[in-house]
C-alpha cells in the first residue's frame, strides 16, 4: 500500500489522541488542583529496520504534564486548603501514600480527615483524627480542634522536572517507585481552594487546530484511496 495513506492514517490517530488529551482537560477545568496534560508526537516509520515489512508509519506519543500553579479560590470551608507553593498533601491509598495539591478534605464518619475519595489524609505521624470539633489550620500546616493540636498535615515536594504519574481522582504517583519526597516549606490557606491551571481559551484554540488537522488527514486518506480505486480499475481495463 502506499505509504502516503499511512502517514495519513497516522495523522488521523495522532490528531484523535491530542483531541482526548485536550477534551479531558476541558472536562477538568473546574476540578480543583487539576493538572493540565499535553502531548507530543515523534513520527516513526515502523518497518525502518526491516524495509521487507510492510508496517505502518505510526507516532509515538509522549505525554506531559502542567504542573504551574492554578490562581487560589476562596471559600471559607475550614476543610479546604491551599499550598501556597511547590509541594504536595499526602494520602493514604490502599496501593500506599500518594499526592496532591486537592484540598478539598472532608470529615469521614470515623472521624478523620480524609479526601474526596475517602483516603485519610496523612499527618506528621499518621492519620488525623478531627472528630466532630471545630477545626483551625495554620499555615505550617498544624491542626487544631476545639483549641488542641491533633496533628500537623504532611507536606512534601519532589526533584524537578516531576516525574510523576497520574493515578487518577487528582493523585499522583513517583514514576520511580524508590523516589522519595522531602519536605516542603509551602504554606498552607485554610478555606481556599487551587484552581484547576487549565487555561479554557489556549485549550479551545488547541481544539480547533487539531479538528482541522484530523479533517485534513482524513480528506488525504480518501484520496489516496480514490487514488488507487482508479488505479485498480484502470489496470482492469488493460
Amino acid at each position: 500500500m502506499n505509504s502516503g495513506i499511512y502517514a495519513a492514517l497516522s495523522g488521523n490517530l495522532s490528531a484523535q489522541r491530542r483531541l482526548d488529551v485536550i477534551s479531558n482537560n476541558l472536562a477538568n477545568s473546574n476540578t480543583s488542583g487539576f493538572k493540565a496534560d499535553q502531548i507530543q508526537f515523534e513520527s516513526v516509520l515502523a518497518n525502518v529496520k526491516n524495509p521487507t515489512q510492510q508496517a505502518p508509519v505510526f507516532s509515538n506519543d509522549r505525554y506531559s504534564t502542567d504542573y504551574s500553579p492554578g490562581a487560589m479560590q476562596r471559600t471559607e470551608n475550614a476543610l479546604d486548603v491551599a499550598l501556597d507553593g511547590d509541594g504536595f498533601f499526602v494520602v493514604n491509598t490502599p496501593q500506599g501514600p500518594a499526592y496532591t495539591r486537592q484540598g478539598n478534605f472532608f470529615r469521614s464518619q470515623a472521624g478523620r480527615l480524609v479526601n474526596a475519595d475517602g483516603f485519610e489524609v496523612q499527618g506528621s505521624g499518621g492519620s488525623i483524627a478531627i472528630g466532630g470539633g471545630k477545626v483551625e489550620i495554620a499555615g505550617n500546616g498544624e491542626v487544631v480542634v476545639n483549641g488542641a493540636t491533633v496533628g500537623t498535615l504532611s507536606k512534601v515536594d519532589f526533584p524537578k522536572p516531576y516525574q510523576l504519574t497520574k493515578i487518577g481522582g487528582g493523585l499522583f504517583v513517583p514514576a520511580n517507585p524508590q523516589a522519595a519526597p522531602a519536605p516542603t516549606q509551602a504554606s498552607v490557606k485554610q478555606g481556599y481552594l487551587e484552581s484547576s491551571n487549565v487555561k479554557v481559551v489556549v485549550e479551545m484554540a488547541r481544539m480547533i487546530e487539531a479538528s482541522r488537522y484530523f479533517e485534513t488527514c482524513a480528506k488525504a486518506v480518501k484520496s489516496y484511496d480514490d487514488m488507487t480505486a482508479k488505479a485498480v480499475n484502470e489496470l482492469g481495463k488493460v
